[in-house]
């Protein structure tokens, strides 16, 4: 009876398995059919931004016009340029307190403090208590400034923890900032994703980047692994390198990991957003988002231990286009994959509604990472910022037009303009008209070739006749300027992208005025987009503090930023809330120096005479306008005079010692007592 139970149990639960399997398949199926869908729904858009990338890149559209055509690639130099404009150096980080109102007893006033700082030392002089009101509101003062002192010097940690991992980024931060502006406006979108990598762990979005030996062990435990499998023969190249590999590995004493804060910035078709979304900037109405990757299957089973080489779907090399021979190398009877054209395409779903993260690959039936909760929690939920540009309204494209896009009918007309000039020039090229049979070829030849100053014989002209009546010049229609001018074209441009024609180095022919009018319209668009950019920047900074809240320790943070770096040992939420992370405001474009002075040097004499003022906020506010990398705290010193100080006591000395005789400088008090030199009394004169 036992024994029958028990195989019951054994039935029921094998059941179960298989249903929970089937079911873990039809999840798998369901996400990759919700991810297909909606890459089928933003073909179009998609499509659009591969054609404007060619359009920068051959300045034409190759399916419309040719090599052999004339063609100045505007779309390209527009790019160059407003990014340079957008985008002149990398961002200053500046992590400050909220504003908030902490003091519940002290009204602010200056004077309730002094107040209560004179009744307190009042009873301590007469050996009186202390009023309860007087030392609660002291007690408070006293306690809010500690705070502050210590989320200040919390704040002054998290901005050189993010500049440390800003410089650390390979490529440099800079050059994939720069690249994310040009992907901008290229194609209307940018993405920057944050990460967080751990020793002895490999994130896939990152794995081209990484610049340790993370990617080598992978690979060699990979390898490693189908040799102790025998999957791996000593007879094929992959065991050679498993073997030299290992061998330069066990030379190295030191070998460098990487730890930290990471910036993938993904293609702007990389990112498949749900079909609900309304907007790109935040992702508003998206239930999901997936980030797809393109990888091998020896480096999917490297990322996340799964081998998927019999079971995917497979992709030509950067996933352009859709394979499904998958073809395969045969060697000894073994079926191997070609990497070359079996690329997998692995989704990484970012899913709201769950909270969840899925891993799957296109083909495969199985997850490649067990689904979990996201190992970054950002309030956004989904680390991934989307930079936009030319935002507009629409019920059902969500992906704007980018630069390139608006000013393509300009680009083709620039070039159809040109290139009818090059026809008509070669058309008019000198042509002459001659009656059948009249000259022989060769003296064809001779006229055609003819060298400077020769002397021509012709066999068909008789002594005595003209040139001309043989040979007659062809009339050709002459070249009207006007219909082949293209300043109505950069009028277009203008008006589509905010770019005249000046700014690609051509001369217009409009008036001075015109030009500073239209200069200035495309100086306030060009703000507008670098408020965008150091708004973008913010929330990337924000989100960035948040991460490093979460997954660094005190240990790690000092490493980095010193041992006197302050890390909170409250939760992260409790901080976040009263720190955040900025970016300072117009630090990514290019600041207008002299105009910054000019409004500094007329605020400067009011605020000098204002009282309270701290003088070392002010030249660092001075300073920080003639050049950003001088270093203020280095140049001040505790109890040293100001230089116009040191100067007009020097002139005073000197002055004094001039009334008293030749050697009356001798005699001028330096910081003693009236008659009393540096070194003792003075000396008396004989």
């Amino acid at each position: 009876m036992e024994e029958q139970v028990q195989v019951i149990v054994a039935t029921v639960e094998d059941d179960a398995q298989k249903e929970a399997s089937l079911a873990r398949k039809n999840l798998v199926g369901e996400l990759l059919r919700r991810v297909t869908t909606a890459k089928g729904e933003h073909k179009k858009a998609f499509e659009r931004m591969k054609r404007d990338m060619d359009l920068v890149f051959h300045g034409y559209d190759p399916k419309e016009w040719g090599e052999d055509k004339y063609v100045v690639n505007l779309a390209q130099r527009h790019v160059q340029q407003r990014t340079a404009a957008l985008y002149a150096k990398n961002p200053r980080c500046v992590a400050k307190r909220r504003e908030r109102l902490m003091y519940q007893l002290w009204d602010g006033s200056p004077q309730m403090l002094e107040d209560a700082r004179a009744a307190r030392s009042l009873a301590e002089q007469t050996m009186q208590p202390i009023p309860e009101a007087v030392a609660m509101v002291l007690q408070e003062y006293d306690a809010v400034q500690a705070e502050n002192v210590r989320l200040d010097k919390i704040s002054k940690t998290l901005e050189i923890l993010f500049s440390y991992f800003m410089s650390e980024s390979q490529p440099t931060f800079k050059s994939q900032m720069k690249a994310l502006v040009r992907r901008m406006l290229t194609t209307g979108v940018g993405y920057v994703k944050l990460g967080f990598q751990r020793e002895m762990q490999r994130r896939p979005e990152i794995s081209a980047r990484m610049n340790d030996v993370q990617v080598r062990l992978d690979h060699l435990e990979r390898l490693a692994k189908e040799a102790s499998e025998g999957e791996l023969r000593d007879t094929e190249a992959e065991f050679e390198e498993l073997m030299l590999s290992m061998r330069e590995l066990a030379q190295q004493p030191d070998m460098i990991v990487r730890e930290g804060l990471m910036f993938d910035f993904p293609d702007s078709t990389a990112i498949i957003v749900d079909t609900r979304c309304k907007q790109l900037r935040g992702f508003i109405g998206a239930r999901w988002i997936a980030h797809e990757m393109f990888f091998t299957p020896e480096e999917v089973e490297e990322i996340y231990g799964k081998d998927v080489k019999s079971n995917y779907t497979g992709y030509q090399v950067k996933g352009r286009s859709h394979d499904s021979s998958r073809k395969s190398l045969s060697e000894g009877g073994k079926e191997k994959h070609n990497p070359e054209e079996g690329m997998v395409c692995v989704y990484e779903i970012y899913d709201k509604p769950s909270g969840l993260v899925y891993t799957v690959a296109d083909g495969h039936d199985d997850f490649l990472k067990e689904p979990a909760e996201p190992e970054l929690k950002l309030e956004t939920f989904w680390p991934v910022f989307s930079l936009v540009v030319n935002e507009v309204e629409h019920d059902k494209e969500i992906y704007p037009p980018s630069d390139v896009h608006l000013m393509r009918s300009m680009v083709h007309e620039y070039n159809r303009a040109r290139e009818g000039l090059r026809e008509h020039r070669k058309a008019n090229r000198p042509t002459y008209l001659t009656p059948a049979g009249v000259l022989e070829e060769e003296d064809k030849e001779k006229l055609v070739a003819r060298p400077a100053h020769g002397v021509i014989t012709v066999q068909g002209m008789t002594a005595g006749q003209k040139s001309e009546d043989l040979v007659t010049p062809l009339k050709t229609v002459g070249i009207d300027p006007n219909l082949y001018e293209v300043g109505t074209v950069f009028d277009d441009v203008q008006l589509a992208v905010g770019a005249q024609e000046a700014n690609f180095g051509g001369t217009a022919g409009a008036t001075a005025t015109e030009t500073s009018v239209a200069e200035s319209s495309r100086m306030s668009a060009l703000g507008a987009q670098v408020d965008e950019l150091d708004s973008f920047m913010s929330e990337v900074a924000r989100a960035a503090g948040a991460i490093m809240f979460q997954q660094m320790s005190t240990e790690q943070v000092k490493r980095i930023a010193g041992p006197g770096a302050a890390w909170p040992e409250l939760t992260a939420q409790e901080i976040a809330d009263e720190i955040q992370l900025e970016i300072e405001a117009g630090s990514t474009g290019k600041p207008n120096q002299a105009a910054e002075l000019r409004n500094m040097e007329r605020v400067l004499p009011y605020v000098i005479q204002i009282p309270g003022i701290d003088p070392k906020w002010l030249a660092k506010e001075v300073l920080k306008r003639m050049d950003d990398k001088l270093d203020l705290d280095a140049a001040l010193a505790e109890g040293v005079q100001s230089v116009v100080a040191m100067n007009g006591n020097r002139d005073a000395n000197a002055a004094a010692g001039m009334n008293q005789g030749m050697a009356g400088a001798m005699n001028a008090p330096v910081g003693g007592a009236p008659g009393v030199g540096p070194s003792g009394p003075s000396p008396t004169l004989m």
